[in-house]
Order: structure tokens, then C-alpha cells, then sequence
């Protein structure tokens, strides 16, 4: 295991409000309430789940955190879960991965937190962890994704076209992107080789 990953597994960065950290169990009951609600859950994930309950969502989550490809984490107001952060097709070789977050309640909207908590881990896994690319993919309609990621200097890549089925409706799953030679130059930062 490589140094990156094991400083992945033990990641712990503090922003202006918020602590992030490795995903735990014990954070189950805090972050249950989300994937409860279906309206989120609607643009949250490719397939629909069901109401599940804390033993099936510790099992589900497991996935989304295999310490290989795949690693989750909790981000806390004080002692107060307020989202969940993900990387998914985690690739030193590659140099890139999938990110992803949700806020856990809705009371935590428009507050500013996503914006805080995906800065901090951009910067993070550009400047520390060495990425070149980092991605994100949003079913059509996520207006929420699209803007916040949008501020960030995602861009927009492109459509797998009616990929995700909700109800009787065929949805697009769109792809946007950011390099990190476009990252270092919107924060005006020096490229050293």
C-alpha cells in the first residue's frame, strides 16, 4: 500500500467550520435519515434503493469504502454530521478519480458547507495526494451538482444519454471534469516540476 493511500485512510483536514474525516460506523445513524429520503435519493444515486435499514446501509456503504478504489467520508459541524463525501475509480496509475457528496439533511442547504467541504478536498487530492483529474458524473435534472461544481471550474464533459431510468422516464448521466493544470491556474499557483 502506498503512502498516498494509507494518508487516504487516514485522512483528518479541518476547514473553516468543518472537520472531514474517514467514514466510520458509527456515523450510520447520523447519515440514515438520507438515504430515507427519496427525493434526494431521486439524483443521489444511479439505482433507486429502497427503504433499507442501518445493518443494509452499513453493508451498502461498504462498498462506496473498500481502502483500495473506493473511500468515503464524514464531514462534521462540531459533533454534527452534516455530509457524506466520496471517491469512487480512486487510480494513482491513472492519477484520477470520482467525487461525490451529499449533504444528510436538508436543514444544512444554502449554508455553504458542500461548496467548503469540496474545495478542501479538491485541493487536498490535487496538491497533496498529486492528481491529475478529478471527475464527477450528476443524473440530468441536479441542478445543485451542477451549479456547485460549476463554481469549482468543473466542466462540462458530456452525456451518456437516457442512462438512468426513474419512473417511466429516461434520464441523461452527465460527466464534468477538472484538471489540475486548470485548478492550479484559476488559484493562481505556480506549476513546479
Amino acid at each position: 500500500m502506498s503512502s498516498v493511500t494509507i494518508d487516504m485512510l487516514e485522512l483528518n483536514l479541518t476547514t473553516k467550520r468543518l472537520k472531514i474525516k474517514r467514514f466510520c460506523k458509527k456515523d450510520i445513524d447520523q447519515v440514515f435519515n438520507l438515504f430515507q429520503n427519496q427525493e434526494v435519493l431521486y439524483y443521489y444515486l444511479p439505482d433507486p434503493i429502497e427503504t433499507i435499514t442501518k445493518t443494509e446501509l452499513a453493508d451498502f456503504l461498504s462498498d462506496w469504502d473498500d481502502d483500495a478504489s473506493s473511500f468515503l467520508f464524514s464531514c462534521f459541524l462540531n459533533e454534527e454530521l452534516v455530509a457524506i463525501f466520496s471517491l469512487e475509480d480512486f487510480s494513482l496509475k491513472q492519477s484520477r478519480t470520482e467525487c461525490g457528496i451529499a449533504l444528510v439533511d436538508q436543514k444544512f442547504y444554502g449554508k455553504g458547507y458542500a461548496i467548503e467541504i469540496v474545495a478542501a478536498m479538491v485541493e487536498y487530492l490535487f496538491r497533496k495526494v498529486n492528481l491529475n483529474r478529478i471527475y464527477i458524473r450528476y443524473i440530468e435534472g441536479n441542478t445543485r451538482s451542477y451549479q456547485l461544481f460549476s463554481k469549482l471550474g468543473f466542466k462540462y464533459e458530456g452525456s451518456l444519454r437516457q442512462h438512468v431510468k426513474r419512473d417511466h422516464q429516461y434520464l441523461n448521466m452527465n460527466y464534468m471534469g477538472l484538471l489540475k493544470s486548470e485548478y492550479l491556474t484559476m488559484n493562481n499557483i505556480e506549476v513546479c516540476d
